[in-house]
Formats: structure tokens, sequence, C-alpha cells
């Protein structure tokens, strides 16, 4: 019986590390998936799936599945899984640190502005909550997306709106109503179709010195869809390469990890977040309880000429995003 149950012991502990077989398989697992996506953008074929596109953008995470493949590789004594597993961990680290950003010096003068960008869900029955949390932050400068015209009255109805003189609004009954409301005057106000997409331009008038801004909204890359959302973040970086000094707010379905916006961010634009060392911030999706967000779709794009002075997230109550409130400076 003896000689049995030592070869029970062998058969079940390989290397002398009882269960470590199992967690081996877990490691491929965690691994295989990771190194298929991170080959596919690295070979540009990331676009093609509205998956691949999901992985792209929780990049800042995903080096801590293949870190823990990692470690497994280790304690299992698992060579090709350790190798593997540490090179995609180091791949998605290396990917994800430059978009961290890195805070920028403090900006001394100039004109300041506090902007508020919320996608408020086009689904969302009540306004009160977004309406209150817009006076507690008392911006200067509203841009509002997947705006229905019942959130309009709603917001009108809770006084929210009441400090704004300047607007341009566009609401609709699908997901693509948009407006800016300002307590600074406005001019130049336009709007541009994309794609299907309405689009607004408005010139703001800060301290003497005119500052175009556009507030946008992108389709989200699902299904057909994707062909779509790679024209509006094209058309978009044609803008960003028109027009200084400026500001870009909105709902952009993308993050810096996506093709489209990481080529609008090296064409002469920064992220408001990455200014303020906070790049990995996330804003959706805000109503997954007990998750927290994971990726930040919506963001506040600026020129040089415009200084980044605070930046932070809102709550969003009703919308499955978190609103940004963005404190700038016209240098």
């Amino acid at each position: 019986m003896i000689p049995d149950a030592e070869r029970t012991i062998k058969q079940t502990t390989p290397n002398g590390q009882p269960g470590w077989r199992l967690a081996g398989a877990w490691g491929w697992l965690l691994t295989v998936p990771l190194a298929s996506a991170a080959g596919a953008r690295i070979t540009r074929l990331d676009e093609t799936s509205s998956l691949l596109l999901l992985a792209s953008g929780l990049t800042p995470l995903l080096w801590l599945p293949a870190l823990v493949a990692f470690a497994i590789g280790l304690h299992a004594r698992r060579p090709a899984l350790t190798v593997l597993s540490g090179g995609v961990a180091a791949l998605y680290l290396t990917w994800a640190l430059p978009g961290l950003g890195v805070p920028e010096a403090a900006t001394s003068g100039g004109a300041r502005l506090r902007l508020f960008s919320a996608n408020l869900r086009a689904r969302n029955p009540d306004g009160a909550p977004i309406g209150g949390e817009i006076g507690a932050a008392q911006p200067d400068v509203l841009v509002l997306q997947e705006l229905r015209p019942g959130m309009v009255d709603q917001l009108r109805r809770s006084g929210a709106l009441d400090p704004y003189p300047y607007e341009l609004v566009r609401p609709r009954s699908g997901a693509f109503g948009i407006g800016i409301w300002s307590r600074l005057p406005l001019t130049e106000a336009s709007e541009v179709d994309v794609e299907g997409a309405t689009m607004l331009r408005v010139t703001m008038i800060v301290a003497g010195r005119r500052v175009p801004l556009w507030a946008v909204h992108i389709v989200a890359p699902v299904g057909p869809n994707r062909d779509r959302w790679r024209r509006q973040l094209a058309w978009l970086g044609r803008v960003a390469r028109q027009d200084r000094p400026l500001i870009v707010a909105g709902d952009l379905n993308a993050t810096r990890w996506h093709r489209g916006l990481g080529k609008l961010l090296t064409d002469g634009l920064d992220d408001a977040h990455e200014r303020r060392g906070r790049g990995w911030a996330a804003t959706w999706p805000r109503d997954r309880w007990p998750l927290p967000p994971v990726m930040r779709l919506d963001h506040v794009l600026v020129s040089p000429e415009i200084g980044v002075l605070a930046v932070r997230e809102g709550v969003g109550t009703g919308s499955d995003h978190r609103p940004i409130v963005a404190d700038l400076v016209v240098r």
C-alpha cells in the first residue's frame, strides 16, 4: 500500500509542488488571449474586431493578469509560460506607461476657465442629479452629449442652465444630441455632420482672446460602426491641425491606445488628464456596480497654448459615463 501511495503523490505533485499543474493551466488561459491581442495590435489587426479594440482600450490593466501568469510560471517551473507571460506583461506595461502622463509645471498668468463635459446617456430619465452636479461645479462652459429634448427641458427647469446666456444646442431623440452652454461670449457658431453625427464648433472669447471649442461625440466602434468610428477620428485629426489655440471636449469612444486617438495626441493636441499625470483615470462604465469604470472614453483635449491646472471626474448619476471637470488657462 505504501508504494502505491507514493506513486499517487508523485503523479499529483509535479516538481514537488501540489496543485501547480492546474495553476499552470490557468496561467496559459491568461497568457494566450493576452498574447493574441498583443500580436493583433502589433500587426494592426486589432481594428478588425470590437473585442480586440476593447482589449486595446484596457491596456493599462492588462499587464496585471500577465504578471499573475508570470508568477504562476515561475512557481510552477514552466519555462515557456514564464518567458511568454513575462514578455506580454512587459509589452503591455511599455504601452501603458506613456499614457499615464506627467504633471506639467504650474502655469502663471493667463485667463482661466472651467469646462464641464458629460455624456448624459440618452436613456437617462432624470436630469436633476446632473443638474445638481453642474450647479456644484460652477463651470464656465458646458459640453453635453447624448442630449435629448426632454433632458434639456429638465435641466432648464432645474435652474442648472440659468447662468449661461450663450448656447448652441442640438438635442436629438437618439444618442447624438449635443449642446454647448457658456458664460463666456460665443461667436462663429457652426455645426458639422460627420458620418451621421452632429459636431459643434464655437469660438469663445476668453479675456479678449479667441479660443475655438469643438464639442464632439464619436460613434462606438461596434460591428459595422467600426469604419464610421475610424473616419470620424480621422476627421477630428484634420480639425486638430487647423485651429490654434484649440479645445476639444466630448465622448470620443476611444482611448489613447487606439490608433485614431493616439495619432491625434501626436499631432499637436494633449489629453488634459495626461497633462496632470492622470492618464489612467477611467470614466466608463460607471453603472456596473460593484465593478469600477475601466477605461476613459471621455476626453478634454487641448493645444499647447492651453494650460491644465486641474482635472477630475464627476459622479454622473443616471449615465454610464462619469463627467469631466477641467480647469484650464489660456496662456
